[in-house]
């Protein structure tokens, strides 16, 4: 089991989406998966209720009646607490990076597939619930060091080693867990961006790369586990420290 919030406790999550029947496919969706959540349909509402609930999620729709989505990201972002998912129907990359550069951890494209929503969402809360725990974290003389800001990766080799976007995701998914497995479904979403088909073993091909990278660092070839009908898992996460190379 995984030792952070969303193993505990219920992860409260607001969704602000002017949609009625999209705020309902979520709302019954995240339920299923086990989370308390509140609707509200124009960021008034959403101000008032982020207040009240204290939500660990926040489900910002960008395209809102009474106000532009982006202000209540900066918002929210400025109150901290929250992890923030802009919700668009823009795939625009702008439009993406407009959404991140304003304070959202995640963002997700309509029509949403509600199976990598809920992954996202516990995704982001592991991520928001360990980030000053990473950044305070100070390099060792020995393990390994990851700096996150330029997904580089050092250990006994004299020269750091880069990741892909999809391989430093999956490392950062991996550690968060804590020990835990961590699915190839869950893995394809968060770190290739895309639900898993039966035959595709992109995922397995993916942590082969990672953990060769990891080999050239020192780290041993049994780093990532192979979990038999659950996935894969990092070993031993005592030996990685978070730092600027």
């Amino acid at each position: 089991m995984h030792d952070d919030k969303d193993s505990h406790e219920t992860l409260r999550v607001l969704v602000i989406e002017d949609s009625a029947g999209i705020a309902a496919t979520i709302q019954v969706s995240l339920r299923l998966a086990g989370m308390e959540v509140e609707i509200a349909s124009t960021g008034e509402a959403a101000i008032a209720l982020h207040d009240s609930l204290n939500p660990d999620i926040v489900l910002v729709d960008l395209g809102l009646p009474d106000m532009d989505g982006l202000e209540l990201v900066a918002r929210f972002a400025n109150i901290g607490g929250s992890g923030i998912i802009v919700i668009t129907a823009n795939g625009e990359e702008a439009t993406r990076v407009q959404g991140l550069e304003t304070g959202a951890d995640d963002y997700v494209v309509k029509p949403l597939a509600m199976r990598e929503l809920v992954a996202r969402v516990r995704a982001v809360r592991r991520r928001v619930g360990q980030t000053e725990q990473a950044q305070d974290a100070a390099p060792v003389a020995e393990g390994l060091v990851i700096d996150h800001a330029r997904r580089l990766l050092r250990g006994e080799s004299e020269a750091p080693t880069l990741l892909t976007e999809a391989e430093y995701l999956a490392l950062v998914h991996l550690l968060e867990a804590a020990g835990a497995s961590v699915s190839r479904d869950e893995l394809s979403v968060v770190a290739l961006r895309r639900n898993l088909h039966s035959d595709d073993r992109s995922v397995d091909q993916l942590v082969l790369k990672l953990r060769r990278k990891l080999t050239e660092q020192g780290a041993s070839p049994r780093s990532i586990l192979s979990v038999r009908g659950q996935g894969y898992l990092i070993a031993d996460a005592s030996v990685f420290q978070a730092a600027e190379i």
